[in-house]
């Protein structure tokens, strides 16, 4: 396990850092034109797709410790 430095931030650093940084992004996403929004969440869907004809998840049962007994 490491020991923590004088340099690294606290907790509460931290999570004023990430509080900041999500203001921005709202700030940013208030600002910005609906169809750039709408133009951008199309691409993210696009992009989350699965590509034709890949198969399905394979689903696999629980395991044999676990089946209930009969």
């Amino acid at each position: 396990m490491r020991q923590p430095r004088e340099s690294d931030s606290s907790f509460e650093e931290i999570l004023e850092a990430k509080r900041l940084s999500r203001e921005r992004l709202l700030q940013i996403l208030r600002e910005a034109p609906p169809e750039v929004i709408a133009a951008d969440a199309e691409r993210l869907r696009e992009a989350m797709r699965k590509p034709e004809g890949e198969p399905k998840r394979r689903r696999y049962g629980p395991p044999d410790f676990h089946k209930p007994s009969k």
